[in-house]
């Protein structure tokens, strides 16, 4: 396998990662990508 074979393979697997996670979000009624960037922030950044 060469390497960007590799490259273009993770993209894709995120790239239907992140659509998976927003389907989910969207039926369950939760932003999931907004609720993760909230918990990667510091608790103290105004909230």
């Amino acid at each position: 396998m060469k390497k960007s074979d590799r490259i273009i393979m993770t993209f894709a697997l995120l790239g239907v990662a992140i659509i998976v996670i927003k389907l989910v979000g969207t039926i369950s009624g939760y932003d999931l990508i907004d609720m993760a960037v909230n918990a990667t922030r510091p608790a103290d950044a105004g909230g």
